[in-house]
């Protein structure tokens, strides 16, 4: 094997083990009296890092002796390091005790000028002419109406007032504008420097029935466009003081029933305003028209069909042709009249030949072919009247006839 393909070889296999080495994957063996600690050799005896315990830290300061953390003399842990409780003012005489605005000796607080001691479970410098809870005195509290401390006195700091119970700002405070008590009297005005007003976006007031006037912008208000108490129509937007309704929409209706309408779509106002198309109608373009089911409008109604009966008031009748078409007619169902006979054929087949009166089933029966089917319908004056049947053949002359055995038509 030539060296070069055994050194790249043994590249991959290294680093496989450096790996595995990083991540724990292999124990490592370490000397006598070391233990291994995610992969490293330490003395848990004298570790600082991992003493007594793979990562057991000692405090920041403290030495790792005999497997246990201990800080140098004189010095205590506190919060992750090694204090002085003799010197450190924030930790004097124990963990934690702070001595304020002073310094700390021989484990006790002694307070800078213009502090003073204030007694107690850990005994403090305090500056009695700030400190809310030492104001003027020890032990002394501030809290409402007066929660701040100025000058030994509880009292609002600049730029607060008290009022009442409370400290608030008179320039920003809408009630207690300016003073305290002043409210502002709108109801959605501000306070801004001590006096009330409109906030910019709403820079007119309007008056509202019933409760106080009100801020508004009469350029963009539809409650109140151009001028108060000017509503625009349901739909419609104030711009510029003025009221639209959107591209391709118009106005129907007035007072409260206003609306913005589409005069090609809107069935209660189809075409113009107030021309409402018949129930069963829809408006398109501007026109009421019936479906594509039910095309001829009737007396207010969409009908199928081929016309419109009692002088164009009724729907006509749907009637069965005894072989699953449909025809219509303004007659009664069960006439069976000639000519109820000629729409039944009709509808059976648009093409083909008819023979009416002279056919092998006697002189009120109607065949008609189709060059493979013949089909018979018989009406009134016939004993078979209301009957059909169909053949296949290609001639009336050799239909066969309904009898006791065809089809009931209407």
């Amino acid at each position: 094997m030539h060296p070069l393909a055994r050194t790249v070889r043994a590249v991959p296999l290294a680093l496989a083990l450096a790996l595995a080495a990083c991540n724990g994957g292999t124990k490592k063996s370490c000397p006598a009296g070391q233990t291994d600690c995610g992969g490293t050799c330490v003395d848990l005896q004298s570790s600082t890092i991992h003493c007594g315990a793979c990562l057991h830290a000692c405090a920041a300061g403290a030495a790792c002796t005999a497997g246990a953390c201990a800080c140098p003399a004189g010095q205590i842990p506190c919060a992750g390091r090694c204090v002085d409780p003799a010197t450190d003012a924030a930790n004097c005489g124990a963990c934690g005790h702070a001595c304020g605005p002073g310094t700390c000796a021989g484990g006790a607080c002694a307070c800078a000028a213009g502090a003073t001691a204030c007694p107690g479970a850990k005994p403090e410098c305090v500056d009695l002419q700030v400190n809310p809870a030492h104001c003027g005195a020890c032990d002394v509290a501030c809290g409402q109406p007066a929660p701040d401390c100025a000058a030994g006195s509880c009292t609002c700091s600049p730029p607060r007032t008290a009022c009442g119970a409370v400290c608030t700002d008179l320039r920003i405070d809408a009630t207690n504008c300016g003073a305290c008590g002043t409210v502002c009297p709108l109801t959605n005005d501000v306070c801004l420097g001590g006096g009330c007003q409109c906030p910019d976006a709403l820079p007119d007031v309007c008056p509202v029935t019933g409760s106080p006037q009100t801020c508004v912008s009469l350029a963009l208000d539809e409650r109140n466009c151009g001028t108060c108490g000017h509503a625009c129509a349901a739909g419609q937007t104030c711009v510029d003081g003025t009221c639209a309704c959107p591209a391709g929409k118009v106005v129907c209706g007035t007072g409260s029933a206003a609306v913005c309408t589409d005069l090609l779509t809107d069935a209660a106002n189809c075409g113009t305003c107030g021309t409402a198309c018949a129930p069963g109608t829809a408006c398109t373009g501007g026109r009421c028209l019936c479906p594509a089911g039910a095309p001829l409008a009737c007396g207010g109604a969409c009908c199928p069909g081929t016309g419109c009966c009692e002088s164009g008031t009724a729907c006509q009748t749907p009637h069965e042709n005894g072989f699953g078409q449909t025809y219509y007619d303004c007659g009664a169902l069960d006439e069976h009249t000639q000519a109820q006979a000629v729409l039944a054929a009709l509808a059976w087949s648009a093409t083909g030949t008819t023979y009416d009166g002279n056919t092998v089933c006697g002189t009120f029966c109607l065949c008609r072919e189709t060059g493979t089917q013949a089909a018979v319908w018989c009406y009134a004056g016939s004993p078979m009247k209301g009957l059909a049947t169909v053949s296949n053949v290609g001639s009336c002359a050799i239909a066969a006839c309904p009898f006791a055995g065809g089809v009931a038509w209407h």
